[in-house]
């Protein structure tokens, strides 16, 4: 028998339920101060073996630091093949 996976969904949201203004910015969630243990983000990051993510939200994240490794695969999905810099950060 194989083992059942849990899915873990983590989506920010505004308070009016939205993710990013019309033009795709997100200064309502990145101009916040960031509090000790960063609501506790990099525990639960380290709690999951898999990361699936939309391409927009894959772009955003490299340019705001984050990295992907081979240590825990990454899927992104998008209906555009990936840029060039996308691309190197995922292969590097």
């Amino acid at each position: 028998m194989t083992k059942r996976r849990s899915v873990i969904v983590h989506i920010a949201t505004s308070a009016d339920g939205y993710i990013a203004r019309p033009d795709g910015d997100l200064e309502w969630l990145t101009s916040r101060p960031a509090p000790e243990g960063f609501y506790g983000m990099n525990a639960f990051m380290r709690s999951i073996d898999t990361t699936l993510l939309g391409r927009k939200t894959y772009e955003v994240s490299l340019r705001m630091g984050a990295k992907f490794d081979s240590k825990s695969p990454t899927i992104v999905f998008s209906r555009h093949a990936p840029t060039a810099d996308a691309h190197q950060a995922w292969s590097s």
